[in-house]
């Protein structure tokens, strides 16, 4: 004979209406609020709706099956539950109480035989499932989370090299992730700008905002695929307000040109993730005269962010992403070599320079923005699989490929930074994996404050001349 044990819980947040159901409708980010569940994953496109499903993977070994049978926006959701210890329906309302959200859920198990007896003997055992799962949603809608602070004991095993190595790793990914909060901070309210959206870090970042409920303006080099994207970003998050715009961002020329598209618009940026990139072999030159990985990796990224500083500034909490690497620890900034003229090239140096100059521009910015509310930060997306490692690195990629994240699991640090609460309290530092990492292992890659400002004054020297450019030919061509 079967049991029914019906479970009833209530809670209340300082929080909309629309906010509380909007977080709460996604129900794959249960695993941010449910202690219980290890993992949950949507099975259907689009945005929830009558129909959607949900595979809930449990802490204990077993997986949940959840279908949406009733939907109603910012008031209700009633699902059916599947699996193999027991069926059930729960059900989930909404309700504004003056300026709160009162959240009630209500959940009937049906246990088969087997298993009926063990809910009779341990009830509390159900009951204590409820509480805990509805107390974890109460404090991530609070959303009231600590930045994490350095790690002395993080920076001690970076600096000795092989203990830290191995967070680079899915391991280290999944060892940290086991710490972090739920980022329940609406986004629906806030535009994101990603460069390099098209594969890799950049497209698993615009997927996950996507998600979030976020206005998306996507940079991509290829009109065709650019539409795709946006099609394909629409079709799996139903959020339809994805929008792309084209430039080649080793062209400073384009660079302009975006930038110049960007203001006419006048839209606020509220998140600014700068993750186009590239690794370049042998030494290549753009059109324009500039090596590539300093054009593509430290002058673009410079020149957009400083040109969209007055979109940036009407943002309510905006934020700024760098996307770095490892390979940054390795090397100083050679701002007498910026291009990489001198000696033997490596296209792997190169880059790690370039991310070096990268790095030193979060600093600066967080430094002479800070006073006008704009956070900036950079971050490492540990060694992920994607297109970019598996072309430039083939040898480090057959070496490394069991043991490399997923481009999700990389992409994740620069959402966090990008739309969290927590992370709008601190500016100017590295990450990896939602923690704060040095920006240095040892001195030799300590830049100086003259070299400093010599970079900063010649990246200062070359907007301003690669604007003059532009206008000079675009007078030509006006004529």
């Amino acid at each position: 004979m079967s049991k029914i044990v019906t479970l009833d819980e209530t809670i209340e947040v300082q929080r909309p209406l629309y906010e509380v159901f909007a977080y709460v409708s996604e129900f794959s980010r249960i695993e941010e609020w449910d202690p219980a569940v290890a993992r949950g994953i949507k099975l259907t496109p689009g945005v929830p709706a009558v129909g959607s499903e949900y595979r809930i993977d449990m802490n204990a070994g077993f997986s949940l099956h959840y279908r949406m049978l009733e939907f109603e926006k910012n008031s209700r959701m009633l699902m059916t539950v599947n699996s193999r210890l027991f069926t059930a329906r729960e059900e989930i309302l909404f309700e504004k109480v003056g300026k709160r959200t009162r959240v009630r859920y209500i959940a009937n198990f049906d246990f088969p035989a087997p298993l009926a007896a063990f809910s009779r003997l341990y009830p509390a055992a159900m009951d204590r499932v409820g509480k805990s799962a509805m107390a974890g949603l109460k404090e991530s809608l609070e959303d009231n989370f600590e930045t994490p602070h350095e790690s002395k004991l993080l920076a001690t095993a970076d600096r000795l090299i092989f203990p830290g190595i191995w967070r680079f790793t899915k391991l280290g990914y999944r060892e940290s992730r086991r710490r972090w909060n739920a980022v329940s901070a609406y986004q629906g309210d806030r535009h994101a700008l990603i460069t390099g959206a098209t594969s890799g870090l950049g497209l698993a970042a615009a997927r996950q905002l996507a998600e979030l409920g976020a206005r998306l303006t996507v940079v991509a080099r290829s009109k065709s695929k650019a539409r795709k994207l946006v099609a394909d970003l629409k079709a799996q998050t139903g959020n339809d307000r994805v929008v792309f715009e084209i430039a080649d961002l080793s062209l400073m020329s384009e660079v302009h040109a975006l930038c110049d598209r960007l203001l006419a618009a006048g839209e606020p940026i509220d998140m600014l993730i700068n993750n186009a990139g590239a690794l370049f072999n042998p030494r290549q030159q753009t059109a324009e005269g500039f090596e590539n990985s300093f054009a593509l990796l430290l002058l673009s990224p410079y020149i957009l962010t400083e040109r969209l500083h007055p979109l940036l500034q009407k943002a309510e909490s905006p934020r700024i992403v760098n996307v770095l690497s490892g390979g940054m620890y390795s090397q100083k900034i050679k701002v007498n070599d910026l291009q990489s003229q001198r000696g033997s090239y490596s296209g792997s140096v190169a880059y790690a320079r370039a991310k070096r100059g990268l790095m030193i521009l979060t600093e600066e910015w967080a430094e002479i923005w800070g006073d006008s509310g704009i956070v900036v930060n950079a971050m490492h997306p540990g060694w992920a699989d994607t297109p970019g490692v598996e072309t430039a690195l083939p040898g480090f990629y057959r070496v490394t490929k069991r043991l490399l994240r997923t481009p999700e699991e990389g992409a994740d640090t620069a959402v966090w930074l990008a739309a969290s609460t927590e992370a709008a309290r601190v500016s100017g530092k590295f990450w990896l994996d939602r923690e704060q990492h040095p920006s240095h292992l040892s001195g030799r890659t300590q830049e100086t404050a003259d070299e400093r400002h010599q970079l900063l004054k010649t990246l200062e020297e070359l907007r301003e001349s690669t604007i003059a450019k532009k206008w000079k030919r675009h007078r030509k061509t006006s004529a």
